[in-house]
């Protein structure tokens, strides 16, 4: 009886302790609150939800960049929502400890009388070679209520994917007059993450080293 209760008592704290390992704690919003700032909030949802799915033992052992979601019916396009889930997704990654790389540095500061600037989208004027072997990137999709979004983290080398997220930005947050249809082009071809008009054109991309 005594050895019954004894293993018993065992199981239990051992099927405490794996619930507790596979059980990822909700990182607290740290970012703005108001009116206003409904998608910051949805995006930190978002990033919770990537990080209850990465890999075990998936911690961060190298650089990661975070690209612009892009249209999912032709992977080569981007707007300004797309460009606003990476710019928050550079922060909630940065709070839970990924190293995240800014390729959109330029490396020096450009004084001007209009104000003074470190980031660039113009190719020419940004580093040739990116050292990361991950990248956080996406899809949108719209339906009649608002904008389906699908987050991934993707490793360079592998192509294998770390971790997944989807979330919906419904369409009472969505600004009126802009179309998930334009924007600049955005895609990783061959190792490069290309930018521009004309994706095809490999002169307008940057090299990913991993």
């Amino acid at each position: 009886m005594k050895k019954t209760a004894l293993w018993v008592g065992i199981l239990v704290m051992l099927a405490g302790c794996s619930s507790s390992q596979s059980a990822q704690p909700k990182t607290a919003y740290a970012g703005p609150s108001g009116n206003g700032t409904e998608l910051n909030r949805l995006v930190s949802d978002l990033a919770d939800r990537l990080f209850q799915t990465k890999l075990a033992g998936g911690r961060p052992m190298s650089p990661i960049a975070v690209t612009s979601f892009v249209n999912l019916s032709t992977l080569e396009s981007t707007n300004w929502l797309g460009q606003q889930l990476a710019e928050d997704l550079v922060h909630e990654l940065h709070r839970r400890g990924e190293i995240v790389f800014d390729y959109k540095l330029t490396g020096s500061i450009k004084v001007t009388p209009e104000g003074d600037y470190v980031f660039s989208r113009d190719w020419t004027e940004l580093a040739k070679r990116v050292p990361v072997s991950r990248v956080l990137t996406g899809t949108m999709s719209r339906n009649a209520n608002g904008v389906v979004i699908n987050a991934r983290i993707v490793s360079l080398k592998t192509h294998m994917v770390e971790a997944t997220a989807q979330g919906f930005v419904p369409a009472s947050l969505l600004m009126q007059g802009n179309s998930l249809d334009s924007g600049r082009a955005v895609t990783i071809t061959k190792g490069m993450l290309v930018r521009g008009e004309y994706p095809g054109q490999y002169s307008n991309s940057v090299e990913l080293t991993h």
